[in-house]
Parts: structure tokens; sequence; C-alpha cells
């Protein structure tokens, strides 16, 4: 049965997913964003402790860090991450009944569910975490990617989820709506279309009903709903791109100045402008922050830290970490191996091994795994073309740690400059390239916090962007190409040049699918979600396109249902 973002859950899988969780919330000590540290680097850890901010050089005058943190993949040999390389594949040295296949949120949450399993989880990276991965240099907590979930209905399954993992202690609501800057003023009060003209103020007011009816009368769920009805409403909507079916909602043609916001509101959620997204895609996701938003200290960082630690507590009272969490494993090949799967993967000091599952978690991203998992073209044609649909846009995240607080109290303060000259298509975007809204890294934490971090996004929507990240000096080209940016987001909120300790990017940070109309109503997100070959099972947030914690979250849930029933 799907599981939806704003759907209320009774009893059923969503209690026997928890099952345990409570018990392992009692024994997890403080909760996520409080408390001590634990070791950042033991079995992978989604946040990394900075005692040391390391080497630091000069760019346009503020301070970086030499180079990009996080997903950096300096190694070309580990690119592509599915190259194996010559000779035979290694014989399996051990079976398991479940192998997880990527370590973020999707990955994560998906053990998590089937921890007493013993499942195997893998990630190519150091550390688990995928795009929710979190940095802390003193008080400051911070996201290199995912930073908010939508407040879950109350009862729900998502609710119950944050709440056994200890997120709902330090959780703080922002509620809409955000400021936004224009011409150098931040604007609270934007989105009432104050300062513009009578006829102006009536477009913003006209475009504000259009969104609230869409939150509470036809929110459109993804997944699809059980109920035909509400699924075929769905798929209809997914035939248009947003812009199109919101000025038809609303009678009249955006105005310059909410067109910039709204699209600056799309580049930093999608990656993408709302000419190329789905309305189906783009209502579910604006829609839903009409509810609000769930910020953790640390981002996203904390719920991935969450899950994390109760995957290292119940893998430490089997008495077996090193078995159960394999952080630095790139794996490179999977199989039908008589009636199990064969996982064969490098291990960290480069070696090539194997081992038996009952059943296979491909939680990565499916321009990966289309490589790694074998004879899909073959026994299902349907699914590599879906998979082959699946686009993704890349993104660049600069965290500016600060010596200083930030005095504003905001959570996303977006960046529209002059209104009539925002970059409205790709091509233009791509001229002018910069970060498009700033997260205040203090929201979450306790007033009066010292220090702080400001996270700029920075979306890169043009086709051949993601070759800007790999070649010709991509670090030295987007660390100048941010100063200005960044300059102008401290003078906004009040903060010194002389108040920033370094400037940390990270690339492919937030990179996201890209919710295209027609990738839902042509059927290839249920093509995507279908178990292969009875045993090997999807979770991601590309399965259905769109860029949302909650969908990476509930389809963990849906397959966690999925593996224990073939596992029984």
């Amino acid at each position: 049965m799907p599981i939806h973002r704003r759907q209320v859950l009774g009893a059923g899988f969503a209690a026997l997913a928890l099952g345990s969780a409570r018990a392992f919330g009692a024994r997890m000590g403080a909760p996520p964003g409080r408390g001590r540290l634990r070791d950042p680097g033991a079995l992978g850890d989604p946040r990394l402790a900075l005692t040391d901010l390391g080497a630091t050089v000069r760019v346009g005058g503020l301070p970086f860090a030499p180079w990009f943190t996080g997903d950096d993949f300096p190694d070309p040999e580990s690119v592509p991450f599915h190259y194996l390389g010559g000779g035979p594949l290694p014989a399996p040295q051990e079976r398991v009944d479940v192998a997880i296949v990527g370590g973020g949120l999707s990955g994560l949450a998906t053990a998590y569910m089937l921890r007493e399993r013993r499942p195997v989880l893998f990630d190519l990276r150091p550390r688990f975490g995928g795009n929710a991965l979190g940095e802390t240099w003193r008080e400051a907590r911070y996201s290199l990617g995912s930073a908010y979930v939508i407040t879950p209905d109350r009862g729900s399954f998502l609710e119950r989820l944050y709440t056994s993992l200890g997120l709902t202690s330090v959780q703080r609501t922002s509620a809409p709506p955000d400021p936004v800057e224009v011409g150098g003023v931040v604007r609270s009060d934007f989105w009432s279309g104050a300062g513009t003209s009578p006829e102006e103020a009536r477009v913003f007011r006209r475009y504000a009903e259009v969104v609230t009816a869409m939150a509470e009368e036809r929110y459109p769920e993804i997944p699809l709903a059980q109920d035909v009805a509400e699924a075929d409403a769905v798929r209809r909507l997914d035939l248009l791109q947003f812009r199109e079916d919101l000025e038809q909602q609303m009678g009249v043609a955006l105005t310059p100045r909410l067109a910039a916001a709204v699209q600056g509101y799309f580049y930093s959620s999608f990656g993408a402008g709302m000419e190329e997204i789905s309305a189906a895609a783009g209502w579910n996701f604006l829609a839903a922050e009409e509810y609000g938003r769930l910020v953790f200290p640390g981002g996203n960082s904390a719920l991935a830290g969450a899950l994390w630690d109760g995957l290292r507590e119940s893998a430490l009272s089997g008495g077996e970490p090193q078995r159960l969490l394999r952080p630095g494993c790139r794996v490179v090949d999977v199989r039908r191996d008589g009636h199990s799967y064969r996982v064969t993967w490098i291990d960290q000091q480069g070696a090539p091994r194997a081992l038996l599952a009952r059943q296979v978690v491909m939680a990565g991203a499916k321009q990966i795994v289309k490589h790694v998992l074998q004879d899909v073209a073959t026994k299902d044609p349907r699914k590599m073309a879906a998979m082959n649909a699946v686009e993704t846009m890349p993104y660049v995240v600069a965290n500016v740690l600060l010596d200083a607080p930030v005095q504003r109290d905001f959570y996303d303060l977006f960046l529209v400059g002059d209104e009539l000259a925002f970059p409205m298509t790709p091509g233009a975007f791509e001229a002018a390239s910069r970060p498009v809204d700033i997260v205040n890294g203090n929201y979450a934490l306790a007033s009066g916090t010292p220090r702080s971090a400001l996270t700029f996004y920075w979306p890169l929507p043009w086709f051949t962007a993601r070759f800007s990240l790999l070649v010709n000096d991509p670090w030295e080209r987007y660390s100048a190409a941010s100063v200005d940016t960044v300059r102008h987001g401290l003078a906004l909120l009040g903060v010194a040049d002389s108040a920033v300790r370094q400037v940390r990017l990270t690339r492919w940070g937030h990179a996201m699918p890209l919710a295209r109309p027609r990738f839902i109503a042509g059927g290839h997100a249920e093509a995507l979600v279908r178990p292969f070959d009875g045993a090997v099972h999807f979770v991601n947030q590309d399965n259905w396109a769109l860029p949302a914690v909650e969908n990476s979250l509930l389809d963990a849930a849906a397959t966690a249902t999925r593996v224990l029933e073939a596992l029984a």
C-alpha cells in the first residue's frame, strides 16, 4: 500500500517498522543535536566534527577551504563508480539475508527498519548520509546538502519515526512565508504583495489563494494513491508543466516580481525552473510547505545521524559492527547467483570481494544502479527504459562558518536582487550563475549560540552544468564566483566580513532528480518502484523523480515490508 507525504497512517507496517525504535531511542543517550558528539570516523558517521579547519586560502579577500568537502571524488579511478577492472568476479565469502547498496537517507532508513534482520549496508563514500551529510564546527552545526523535512500529520508514520529517533525534542518549526531580498532590501512581507501597485498586489493574492487551495483541497499525493480516481488526477496534472498549470488556475500571468521569486524557489528546490518541472511534482513540493517545515540542528544530517546511531547500536549489540556497516566500499556488480544474488564490491583496501544475499535493496542513484545491476535490459526492458529516463541536476553548497552569531531570526532567505534581471531561463542562469537562497544554520539551536554557519544553496540548472564541476579547475572557478554573493548575503544580515572563519564548498552535495512532466504519467515511476527478479528492490528519491526526503523514507518503509514478506 502506498504511503504518502501527507497521509495519516493507522496500524500496520508503520508500527512494525518502528517496532523497537523507542527502545533504541531510550538507549541512544542525548538526542541528535545535543550532548556529546560520537567519534565522527567510526563506521561512517554522517556527522563530521571539525576540530581543526585545516588549510585556508584567500579568494577575493575571504578565507576558503582549498578544495571541495563532502562528495569530492578526486581519484580518477573512483569514477565511474561501477568500474571493476579486469579479471574474473571474486567468489562469495559470506551469506546474508539482506544487502543494501547505498547509504544515503534511503539506504539508512531501509536498513534501520530491517535492523532486526541484520542487513549489510554499503556506501562508496567514507561516511554514510548521501546528500544529508553534515559537519559541526564548535557550536555551529550545518548541512552539506539536505536541510529540512515537511511537518508530518499527527499520528502519521513519519511523525512517529521522527519521535522515535529523538528528533522532535530538538526540532524547530519554520512556517511560511520566508523573507525575500529584492533590490538589496530584505522583505518579510514580500509574499503579501506589499509595496507593489494595487493590480500587482491582486496577482500576489491570487497566487496565495491557488497555493492554499492546492494544499488544502487538491493536494497531489506522490507516491500515487490506491484510489484510482485520485491517482489518475495526479497523472493528468503530471502532463502539465508547473507554470502552465499555475497561471491557468490563477487566470492571470505572473508579474516579473512574483515570477522571479517563484523561479528562485524552483531553482533551489528542484534544480530547474518551473517551466521544466511537472505540475504534479511542483505542487506536491510547494503546497506541502504550507504545513511548515521541521528543522533539526545540522539540517537533515541530524536525521541521517539518528538513523546511523540506531544501526550502530544494533550492530554493537550483536557484536558485529564491522560486518554490518561498510562505508568506503564501492559496490560494482549485483547479479543472480543460483537462488541468491551475488554482490561484488571494492573494499577499503582496494580489493574485490563478494557475498551472497537472499534480498538486495538498491538505494543509489539510477545512473549508477543501471550499470551495477546485471541483466535488467533483457529481463525487464521497461525498468531499464525508466532508469534511462532519470535525469539529475547538480548543485553546489557553500557553508560560511562565522565567528559570530546571526542576529536576524530567519530560516531561509531567497535572493532575487533585480527582479527584472533575474535569470529566468537555463541559459540566462548559466551566464549569471550564483546562489539563490541562504539558510540560517543556527535556526534550530538555542538562542545565544556564539558562532553560526550560513548555508548558501547554488543550483546549476543547465544541461552541461555537471561538466563545469569536473574539469578546468572547478574549485577555483566556483570559489571565485561565490565571493560576491557571499559578501552580499553577509551585508544583508549585518555580518562583517571579518567574522568569516572559512567558506567550505560542497560539490554534488545536493544533486537532485529532475521532475520533468510525464515522468509519472508515462509510467516511469511505477516501473522503477517495482521489484526486479523477485529479489531486488529500489529505494531512492529518483524513484518518483521528486527531491523529497519524505519519499525516501516512505519508499523505505514500503520496501522493508516487501523484504520482510520475501524473507518470511
